[in-house]
């Protein structure tokens, strides 16, 4: 009996943990677009204190994020107790999957870059991939998200991972009208619905007392 009591608030608070990370990298993810909008790595003469400034922050909120978000899928898997089902399982780990692909992708650029050099179009193919991925399984999770969690924070998340091409499609167009030439709108619709989803998402997560609905 005492084994078996203390074992649920010891899940509870590593649920807990990890979703706080995925918080963090969501946030991290969904305020990248600024940081990408406002510093261009290229443009900083190598070796300055303003290229090593530009160089941290691009790592921290471009490559850093899509690792905690995958430790967040974790946490979800988890939550979604006992199985998220075979379907549901598989969105997660398709949509993990997909944001460590972007991870890697844009951190062979940052790297690239950060060392004095350019572009890496293997770099830019993986991100773009794993992109695919992630909306592919996102759009599955968010409908597991949407059958198994009841609190309005896990809905909201579910309706925008559902809807994240779309919506990321509307702020593509929305930016190729206000600044064609400005890469940072492009940035954002792969990471803005996504990194929002997570944000409350993570929150609800953060906070996991309530068991899932049954399927």
């Amino acid at each position: 009996m005492t084994t078996t009591a203390s074992a649920v608030p010891v899940a509870s608070s590593d649920v807990s943990r990890r979703a706080s990370l995925a918080t963090t990298g969501a946030v991290l993810w969904t305020l990248s677009s600024i940081v990408w909008g406002i510093s261009d790595l290229e443009a900083q003469e190598f070796g300055t204190l303003r290229f090593v400034a530009v160089a941290v922050a691009w790592w921290v909120f471009m490559v850093l994020p899509p690792a905690l978000l995958v430790v967040g899928h974790t946490a979800l898997r988890t939550a979604l107790r006992p199985a998220p089902g075979k379907v549901g399982l598989a969105g997660l780990v398709v949509a993990g999957l997909g944001l460590g692909s972007m991870g890697l992708g844009i951190g062979i650029e940052v790297a690239s870059m950060s060392l004095g050099g350019g572009e890496v179009a293997v770099g830019h193919a993986i991100l773009l991939v794993g992109f695919l991925l992630c909306i592919a399984g996102g759009l599955v999770t968010g409908i597991t998200v949407l059958r198994r969690r009841r609190d309005g924070q896990s809905r909201a998340a579910g309706w925008l991972l559902l809807l994240a091409l779309p919506l990321g499609i509307g702020i593509g167009a929305l930016g190729g009208a206000i600044a064609p030439t400005n890469d940072a709108f492009f940035w954002a619709a792969l990471t803005v619905p996504t990194g929002i989803a997570w944000v409350l998402l993570g929150r609800s997560l953060t906070d996991e007392r309530r068991p899932s609905v049954p399927a």
